[in-house]
């Protein structure tokens, strides 16, 4: 049971980060797992490979704390292979609905991390609001797109990975500001797409671009995990204050209803704006849907919350 419950953490750790403004960091953090996860990522050395090589493989696998990292990472890949096509359709046809959705979980889970970890003080309120401007600030990069070279793309994985496992800071959202989003998602699909129908160029192509990807969110998370993890351990309230900054700021970035500004010249990039449901220029607002599906995502983290079985390790 504790596998299956890691596993379904996972899942939706996975569905979070593909979703542009959300952070599997903070399905991790609401779940109770993001210490245990930065920990066991910290745990991945050449050390403890050479345990596996000299044949010690139990105390490589308990060092490396793979009963946790196998279902949870298991969980993580399912949620990509299966829910990228799915969430890709409904960015285009529900647009609407599913931003409601996360706004709502993501409502919940500021809530929670407020009632449960947040220590009212001065510098706390600070680190707070520091948080919440800088997670703005990032929210209002300019997107674009162009010929994406593999080394950019190893650049993506990098700093998207870092971004993934920051409460409120999605990795999808900055894999979008730095142009590659679709052409991930697109190759992603490719890579299903082969197993049926495999064509050597095509292979070439979407291996190389998806190794390189992989090869820097391997980099990345190693290097990343471990500055947060001292940070979590030095700076504890400060840290907490400051994640919970980010998904304040970054509410506006799922927020359901977005006008698309009109460029000044004709290659800039797209922008966009929140704005009042009345004010909506993308169709009906479907306001009744909205908050049907708000209220949706809060009520899923409050049961996540409430539940003992889900949050226990």
């Amino acid at each position: 049971m504790q596998y299956l419950i890691l596993y379904l953490k996972g899942i939706l750790m996975g569905a979070a980060d593909l979703v542009p403004g959300v952070s599997g960091g903070t399905i991790a953090l609401i779940t109770g797992i993001y210490k245990e996860l930065l920990d066991s990522i910290n745990s991945f050395s050449i050390k403890t490979f050479k345990l596996f090589i000299l044949g010690k493989f139990n105390e490589a696998w308990e060092q490396l704390n793979l009963n946790f990292i196998l279902p949870l990472f298991a969980g993580i890949i399912t949620s990509i292979l299966v829910f990228s096509r799915i969430l890709e359709w409904l960015m285009i046809n529900e647009a609407i609905g599913l931003w409601s959705f996360f706004f709502g979980l993501l409502i919940a889970c500021i809530f929670f991390l407020i009632k449960s970890k947040l220590r009212f003080s001065t510098s706390s309120l600070l680190f707070l609001i520091t948080g919440s401007f800088f997670s703005f600030l990032i929210t209002r990069l300019d997107t674009f797109s162009n010929e994406i070279p593999l080394w950019y793309i190893f650049l993506a994985g990098f700093v998207g990975i870092s971004a993934m496992i920051l409460p409120g800071l999605s990795g999808a959202y900055i894999l979008l500001i730095m142009g590659v989003y679709e052409t991930l998602l697109s190759n992603i699909r490719k890579a299903q797409e082969l197993i049926l129908d495999f064509n050597k160029e095509k292979f070439i192509e979407v291996a190389s671009e998806l190794g390189v990807f992989v090869l820097g969110i391997l980099v990345g998370i190693k290097v990343f995990s471990k500055l947060l993890s001292w940070l979590l351990n030095r700076y504890p309230d400060k840290c907490i204050s400051f994640l919970i900054g980010l998904m304040v700021g970054a509410l506006i970035k799922v927020w359901p209803w977005q006008n698309q500004v009109p460029k000044l010249k004709e290659d800039a990039p797209n922008l966009n704006i929140s704005v009042l449901p009345n004010d909506f220029l993308g169709g009906s607002p479907e306001i009744v849907k909205a908050l049907i599906l708000m209220f949706s995502g809060f009520i899923l983290i409050y049961i996540i919350e409430k539940s003992k079985i889900l949050l226990k390790k």
